[in-house]
């Protein structure tokens, strides 16, 4: 086999054999209510809650709300309730030198819902700070549906150079190498990549499945294992037909990461927060 060969037949088994649980998100503008799935809007909050707050008292702003009923069919995720990720709106979306320190950055879960909590009163409550009329990722609000499907692990995933690494040199033991980029010499590794993006790219608007970075996994940094599952991605998008362009810097991305055991256990107390661009 030529590398292109081997590097395919490597990713598709990758593919094969990481698969998991994740909801695509497609976003529609229409009409929406107060504990809708959306993107931005008007969050959820109850009667006697207070919206976050960074230590200078900059109010943060909804970047995404779930209605967990809409999760069914993923696995250890909440299936009622509402979960919130909220940023602040300073020149660097709420990245700081601590990205698992929930100051600029926070997500709420709420197991219950107040059904009688109206619109009307928390508008007067939610006054978001914003350094910068631009720096706005997006404008408006957007309802999120969700596709239930799989997904295998992506190549900018933290785990995937030691898949992609034990495969090689089961079958080349003569010719071992320590990591994916080894192989990437006259001919160019990327260029093979980006013919099986829909396979190893991570692209997109997600909850669930495999990250994509436009630099390189955070959790290279921390432990791979501690945030091991991905909460929420929102990707650049530039969908004309629909009214949503997302733009997060230079064709950015952002993301947020929890342990799958602090899922389960609906703890969002320690997550990460993450966010990259070209």
């Amino acid at each position: 086999m030529n590398k292109k060969e081997v590097i395919f037949k490597i990713c598709k088994e990758i593919n094969k054999e990481t698969a998991k649980k994740v909801a695509t998100i497609q976003l529609k503008k229409q009409k929406l209510n107060l504990t809708d799935s959306k993107l931005g809007g008007i969050p959820y909050l109850p009667v006697d809650g207070e919206f976050p707050v960074d230590s200078d008292g900059r109010q943060l702003t909804l970047l995404a709300q779930i209605n967990c009923e809409d999760l069914q069919g993923m696995n250890d995720f909440p299936h009622k309730g509402l979960l919130q990720f909220f940023i602040l709106m300073d020149n660097c979306y709420a990245y700081d030198d601590d990205n698992t320190e929930q100051n600029k950055f926070r997500v709420i879960y709420y197991d219950e819902i107040d059904k009688n909590v109206k619109e009307e009163f928390l508008v007067e409550k939610y006054k978001p700070y914003l350094e910068e009329e631009y720096l706005l990722p997006f404008e408006g609000e957007f309802k999120i549906n969700f596709e239930i499907s799989e997904e295998g692990m992506s190549f900018e995933d933290c785990k995937f150079d030691g898949y992609f690494v034990k495969k090689y040199n089961e079958l080349f033991p003569q010719n071992e190498i320590k990591s994916f980029y080894e192989l990437d010499d006259e001919e160019d590794v990327f260029d093979i990549l980006d013919e099986l993006s829909e396979e190893v790219s991570g692209q997109g608007n997600k909850v669930g499945g495999y990250p994509y970075f436009t630099q390189s996994d955070p959790r290279e940094f921390e432990d791979c294992n501690a945030y091991d599952t991905l909460l929420l991605q929102i990707d650049t998008t530039d969908d004309d037909d629909e009214g949503v362009h997302i733009m997060w810097g230079d064709s950015g991305v952002c993301n947020f990461f929890i342990n799958s055991d602090r899922l389960k256990n609906l703890d969002f107390s320690d997550v990460l927060y993450n966010w990259d661009c070209c």
